[in-house]
């Protein structure tokens, strides 16, 4: 038996996307870091919803660059902190501990501790109800030695990704092993 699920709770159905955290730099220079769990990846772009009261989308349309940060289960703490809303001028990376790492091609910098990062350049921008659906194009990547398979693919469960599941709570689940379908 299959119950009705209503249209503003539709999206609660589709839970499960890593979570990941945003770095930013403002023409100032100055670091700001804030966790994601609402994108899409269309290689090569990403689309993240960003709210635009934030310093995370004023930062992006003032320097058209940012990091998207891949944390793995030992960084959930800093998770929390990359969630808190701080006064512009903080460097989240620093409240929560971490080490910035200079990023290749960007000005952001990537979070060291991190899993896996990719470097971006802003694309365009479109109205979604109360946030803005902003879109880079993927312009480099990197990830911890040892967390591509033998295909040369992201080994989410080697890394621990983290996938929140449910908003605003802090809830998130990891994937424990991969399961393949046949062809």
């Amino acid at each position: 038996m299959k119950i009705e699920v209503s249209k503003d709770r539709c999206g609660k159905l589709l839970t499960s996307e890593p979570v990941i955290v945003i770095t930013t730099v403002d023409k100032e220079g100055n670091v700001n870091g804030a966790a994601f769990g609402s994108y899409v990846r269309v290689a090569p772009s990403i689309m993240v919803a960003v709210f635009p009261g934030h310093d995370t989308y004023g930062n992006i349309k003032e320097t058209g660059e940012f990091v998207v940060n891949l944390p793995g289960r030992d960084q959930i703490d800093s998770i929390m902190v990359f969630g808190k809303s701080y006064p512009k001028g903080v460097n989240e990376i620093q409240e929560a501990g971490l080490t910035e790492l200079k990023s290749t091609i960007v000005e952001p910098p990537r979070i060291a501790e991190y899993k896996a990062h990719i470097e971006c350049r802003f694309k365009w921008e479109k109205e979604v109800g109360s946030h803005m659906l902003v879109a880079g194009e993927m312009l480099a990547g990197s990830c911890d030695e040892g967390l591509l398979d033998e295909r040369g693919c992201f080994d989410v469960v080697k890394a621990g990704v983290l996938h929140i599941v449910r908003y605003p709570e802090p809830v998130y689940i990891s994937p424990e092993k991969y399961i393949e379908g046949r062809r």
